[in-house]
């Protein structure tokens, strides 16, 4: 029996758990889906606890098992992704049946694509990226592993995404520009320069925030 394991059973995971079922409805992947959260009665308000299969610390992967993580963090999701890889988990992508994906353009594992995005030419989207609903990213366009953009984020042609980037809904970054590793960008900033790493930035246009 196929069985699909949602990591993370906050607002993320109970919206990757829709749009899993969206594509269910086009085809039958999964026999089962079910969530793992350390918190165990995550899902009880939501009346879906009955799908909530066990604890992510604790989770052994097993046959016919496949694996996305619904985190936002980005650190927080590459290090529990990691963990998972370690004890031999299989990580599948949740791609929504309304999203467009460009030809040549390449898409990593572990990837979660909300209804209507968009995903132009010769993009490259790493492993464990997120791009939440109505989100673009435009021609030549790379986001590297673990970045989070959130709703209605638009990446112009050329932008450059390093590791681990978190994008909150609405932003904007201008062509060309390139954001480094673990910064991030705050809901309705508008990027019109380079970000460097590890820094955090607000605003339109966007500067750099402590």
């Amino acid at each position: 029996m196929s069985k699909l394991l949602i990591i993370g059973a906050g607002g993320c995971g109970r919206e990757v758990f829709q749009w899993a079922k969206d594509m269910q409805n086009h085809k039958k992947l999964w026999d089962k889906i079910g969530f793992l959260d350390d918190n165990l009665n995550a899902l009880d308000r939501y009346g879906l606890s009955s799908m909530m299969v066990g604890t992510i610390s604790d989770h052994v992967p097993d046959e016919g098992e496949e694996y996305v993580c619904a985190v936002a963090d980005p650190a927080q999701k590459i290090q529990i992704c990691q963990s998972f890889k370690n004890r031999g988990a299989r990580f599948v992508n949740i791609i929504h049946p309304s999203v467009i994906i460009a030809d040549y353009s390449t898409i990593g594992e572990g990837v979660i694509l909300c209804p209507r995005v968009i995903v132009s030419i010769n993009v490259n989207v790493g492993n464990h990226v997120l791009m939440n609903s109505f989100s673009v990213a435009g021609h030549d366009v790379t986001l590297e592993r673990g970045c989070t953009l959130s709703a209605q984020c638009d990446l112009m042609g050329h932008v450059y995404l390093e590791e681990e980037v978190f994008l909150g809904s609405g932003a904007r970054i201008f062509p060309g520009k390139r954001v480094g590793r673990c910064a991030k960008i705050g809901a309705g900033s508008v990027v019109i320069r380079n970000v460097p790493a590890n820094v955090s930035v607000f605003g339109n246009p966007a500067r750099r925030i402590e």
